[in-house]
């Protein structure tokens, strides 16, 4: 696994399940596919130029993966493009497609998005550097890495790395402080979700933070501390941060004032948040509670009412938004029905409906994360 076993942390826990046969896909309205309901929501989307989802997907033992791509027009899967390892996950910055190889990898390629055949670069990280995610900035490329107490300042056309942001004043006592999820705001700053876990005491938070980075001095500028921190951006106002704390809730961090609002408390969901897609004001989550059962959900991110979808038999691995206001879940087969469906899930965050009503989209291989181009 890319991580310690909290059931927190989505962007990477390894679980094992089985994969199924495919399901049924929900078609556009203006398709003729027999047996297909075409009453959902099919609108063009809000001019976003978004064609396609790209996929990272894991075999059960997640020993190995492969890409896939997903029209938006059709939600046709082309699958298995490429062979990836079984902790890989996929990212859109700037103009590009990012694959990172996570846990004892620590290589990333760079695609043209649609391209998949060869990468324009590939490089590798630092030893250890178990990249999680990343952001671009001007030319520059800057990649979290969940081992090591920097960020990757990257040129992603030749692979050359340019610098790095130190991390290391935000550590705790084993020196990393495991740098996972990065947004950028409309200021230009980029902001990290700091998880603060104890590598030699079981992976429990000791305080983490998010830290504000200054693109052009590569330096932090601004951090705020939390029991632990995964950062999420809302896809339609950029002008604010949401930063889930596990054993807290969800908060609101307003980059402009400096400070940070609880917007849904843990107490009010009875479970963790292990994923948040977030669009003009609302959300769509996936919650996991401490017997390791999964749900979604929706909040309401002004009033921070929180309205619970469904219970899932599930294992939800990852929540993915697009500019398009959808939110992508990827769901595998779980522990209490092995024989379930693996698929991606799609729902319309403004209405808190579920677009793939009929079945989830299926792939080879279970879904694992999600980008748009």
């Amino acid at each position: 696994p890319t991580s310690p076993p909290p059931i927190r942390w989505a962007l990477g826990v390894a679980v094992l399940a089985a994969c199924v046969p495919e399901a049924d896909v929900k078609e556009p309205a203006d398709a003729t596919v027999p047996g297909i309901d075409s009453g959902v929501d099919t609108a063009d989307p809000p001019g976003s130029g978004l064609t396609h989802a790209i996929v990272s997907t894991v075999s059960e033992d997640y020993a190995v993966g492969a890409l896939a791509t997903v029209s938006l027009a059709a939600w046709a899967v082309d699958d298995e493009l490429v062979d990836t390892s079984g902790d890989t996950v996929v990212r859109t910055a700037g103009d590009r497609v990012f694959r990172l190889n996570r846990y004892t990898l620590d290589t990333v390629q760079v695609y043209v998005p649609g391209d998949f055949a060869a990468p324009v670069s590939e490089f590798a990280l630092a030893d250890g550097a178990n990249p999680h995610d990343v952001e671009m900035c001007g030319e520059d490329a800057f990649i979290t890495q969940y081992g090591r107490a920097d960020i990757a300042v990257v040129d992603p056309g030749s692979g050359l790395l340019v610098g790095a942001v130190d991390l290391s004043a935000h550590a705790d006592a084993d020196g990393i402080p495991e740098a996972s999820t990065l947004v950028k705001a409309a200021s230009g700053h980029l902001y990290v979700g700091l998880q603060n876990l104890d590598r030699d005491g079981s992976w429990a938070s000791v305080g983490g933070a998010v830290a504000e980075i200054d693109c052009a001095s590569r330096a932090v500028t601004r951090s705020w501390d939390f029991g632990d921190a995964d950062v999420y951006a809302d896809l339609a106002d950029d002008t604010v941060v949401y930063v889930h704390e596990a054993a807290v809730g969800l908060h609101r961090l307003d980059p402009t004032t400096g400070t940070s609002t609880l917007v849904l408390a843990r107490a009010d969901v009875g479970a963790e948040l292990v994923g948040l897609a977030a669009y003009d004001g609302r959300a769509v989550v996936a919650t996991a509670d401490a017997a390791g059962s999964y749900g979604i959900g929706c909040i309401d991110l002004a009033t921070g009412a929180y309205t619970p979808v469904e219970a899932v038999d599930n294992y939800l691995i990852s929540v993915d938004g697009s500019a398009d206001g959808e939110a992508w879940i990827s769901a595998r087969t779980h522990w209490s029905n092995p024989e379930g469906t693996n698929g991606l899930r799609v729902f319309d965050i403004a209405t808190c409906t579920e677009r793939t009503s009929t079945g989830p989209i299926s792939t080879v291989l279970a879904p694992f994360s999600v980008a748009f181009y």
